[in-house]
C-alpha cells in the first residue's frame, strides 16, 4: 500500500514509518517540522493536506501537538481539531477509506481521577483535564461522523504512555521506586515499536474496522501485581476478577480481537528491550 504518515518526525510517527517500510509498504511522511525525509505540511492548511494525500491508499494520522503546554491552549485545541478534520475530509474526497488516527488515554483523566473500574475498556467514562485531551475527544467524534457519513474506516487509538526504547529504562526505574507517582498512567508504558505495529496491523487488516481502541503495553512496568497497585493507590476502583498478575489495567482486548495487536516489548526492571539501531 501507499501510506501517508502524518507527524512522521515525531516520537511515534518515525517508528510507524520504519515499521511500514520494513513490511514493504510505500510510505510518504509528512510533518510540519522543516528538513528531514518528509514533506513539510501544515495540517491546518487544507490545501496542503489534499496535495500531500493525492494517490494514497491509507493514512496513519499521528501528527498533532503532542500534549498541552507546548503552545497556548487555544492553539493546541484549534490546531489539533482542524488538522484532524482536514485529514478526514481529504481522505473522504480523495477516496482513501482506511485510517488510523492517534487519540490518547489522557481522555480518561486518570492523572486526577482514578478509574471507576478495571480493566479499563473503551466504554469507560471520559474526563478530559486539558486542551490536548479535549482535542482528542473531538477527533474521535469527528472520526465517528466521517464513518457514518462517508463510510471511512477510522481506528482512533487511545495510546497510553508511548515512549521510545531509549526513554524507558529511567522511567521504569522511577516507577519501581515510587509507584504512587505513576497512577495517572496506570503504571504502564507502551514501547513505540509496539505502537507502530498496532498502526500497521490496523491498516493491513482486510476486515471492517472503526471506533476507538486502547493501545498500551501488555503489563505494568513494576514488580507488583496490578490488583495490588490499584488497591493501594486507587482504592475506590472496582476491580474485575480479570485483573490478574501484572496485566495492564488498561485493556487492549478490543485491539487484540479486531486486528491481532499483541505487544512484543513489555518493560520491567528485569526485562529491557533496547533497540539494535536508533530510529
Amino acid at each position: 500500500m501507499n501510506i501517508i504518515v502524518t507527524g512522521s518526525a515525531g516520537r511515534i510517527g518515525r517508528y510507524v514509518v520504519r515499521d511500514l517500510l520494513a513490511q514493504g509498504h510505500d510510505v510518504t511522511g509528512v510533518d510540519i517540522a522543516p528538513g528531514g525525509k518528509h514533506l513539510q505540511v501544515d495540517l491546518t492548511d487544507a490545501g496542503q493536506v489534499y496535495g500531500a494525500f493525492a494517490g494514497a491508499d491509507a493514512v496513519a494520522h499521528i501528527g498533532a501537538w503532542a500534549n498541552a503546554g507546548l503552545v497556548p491552549d487555544t492553539r493546541t485545541y484549534a490546531d489539533n481539531v482542524s488538522g484532524t478534520y482536514n485529514v478526514f475530509q481529504a481522505c473522504a474526497d480523495l477516496g482513501i477509506r482506511r485510517l488510523v488516527s492517534a487519540s490518547s488515554a489522557q481522555v480518561y483523566g486518570f492523572s486526577s481521577h482514578a478509574p471507576r473500574y478495571a480493566p479499563v475498556d473503551e466504554d469507560h467514562p471520559l474526563r478530559p483535564l486539558n486542551s490536548y485531551a479535549a482535542s482528542k475527544i473531538a477527533g474521535e467524534q469527528a472520526a465517528a461522523y466521517f464513518h457514518d457519513r462517508y463510510e471511512l474506516q477510522i481506528c482512533s487509538f487511545r495510546f497510553m504512555g508511548v515512549r521510545a526504547p531509549a526513554e524507558l529504562p529511567p522511567q521504569v526505574a522511577a516507577i519501581q521506586q515510587d509507584p504512587a507517582s505513576d497512577a495517572g498512567l496506570l503504571w504502564t508504558r507502551t514501547d513505540a515499536r509496539d505502537a507502530a505495529t498496532a498502526c500497521r496491523l490496523a491498516l493491513e487488516t482486510t476486515g471492517e474496522l472503526d471506533g476507538v481502541y486502547n493501545i498500551t503495553g501488555a503489563e505494568v512496568a513494576v514488580d507488583v501485581d496490578a490488583a495490588e497497585l490499584l488497591a493501594t493507590h486507587c482504592p475506590d476502583t472496582e476491580l474485575n476478577p480479570t485483573v490478574q498478575g501484572r496485566n495492564s489495567p488498561l485493556s487492549c482486548a478490543r485491539a487484540v480481537r479486531d486486528f491481532g495487536y499483541r505487544p512484543a516489548f513489555s518493560w520491567s526492571p528485569e526485562r529491557q528491550h533496547p533497540e539494535s539501531q536508533p530510529a
